[in-house]
């Protein structure tokens, strides 16, 4: 069954920041540079899986895959939203791998805000990609779809992503401890944790992205192969 994933399954895998505006030059962003969700989708193409690639500003090196179905790139934490909407179909494994921005700006200027203005900057939180997904997989009743998630904590992060590995419906998440040294965002390598919705886990050594996203992949495929 192993084998027969990539003819049957299509990936979608989002990566990078996104950036919410508060005047045409300022923006509520994070230091994401989409590396580790770049490599995650050149091991999927790699693979032979029908990929699609959806990513933040992230630099140009990490904005185009080679070999994959569409790279689609967006602005906003509700843009990488309505893309990853419009792939989300039966027989799909998306991969959350992008760090959006949790909150936007009630209201964006449409002029540069000027030093003496000192504006107070009202936040509403932005829509939850995995748990609108998750219940649109509900609402249309699609099948075969399989949701993973990212988890970059700073604290309690054992707990953080446990909780989210329930609360979004996922088939597991990926732990990343920011905190952790050759870890997170803007490094070569990182330290991943795998949680999985039967209880398991495992801890990986810090090793190089390019290395990881093969990894992610080859776990992932171990998982629905026993759980398909």
């Amino acid at each position: 069954m192993k084998d027969k994933l990539p003819n049957r399954l299509h990936l979608v895998v989002t990566s990078g920041p996104t950036r919410e505006f508060i005047d045409p030059i300022r923006f509520l962003s994070n230091p994401s540079t989409g590396r580790m969700g770049y490599y995650i989708a050149r091991a999927g193409a790699n693979k032979g899986y029908r990929v699609t690639y959806i990513s933040g500003p992230v630099n140009v090196q990490y904005r185009t895959v080679k070999g994959v179905k569409k790279n689609i790139s967006v602005v906003s934490t509700q843009d990488m939203l309505d893309a990853v909407l419009d792939n989300l179909k039966e027989n799909t494994i998306l991969i959350m791998a992008a760090a959006p921005a949790d909150y936007r700006p009630v209201i964006r200027y449409d002029q540069k805000i000027k030093k003496k203005d000192v504006p107070a900057i009202e936040l509403i939180p932005n829509p939850d990609i995995l748990k609108t997904s998750h219940e649109k997989i509900q609402s249309e009743k699609l099948k075969g779809v399989y949701l993973i998630g990212f988890a970059a904590e700073t604290n309690d992060t054992e707990s953080y992503a446990k909780e989210k590995l329930v609360k979004k419906s996922l088939e597991m998440i990926f732990l990343n401890d920011v905190t952790a040294k050759n870890a997170g965002f803007g490094t070569d390598t990182n330290q991943l944790t795998v949680f999985r919705k039967d209880g398991t886990s495992q801890v990986w050594k810090t090793e190089p992205k390019e290395r990881l996203g093969h990894k992610i992949i080859e776990e992932i495929e171990s998982w629905i192969t026993q759980h398909s």
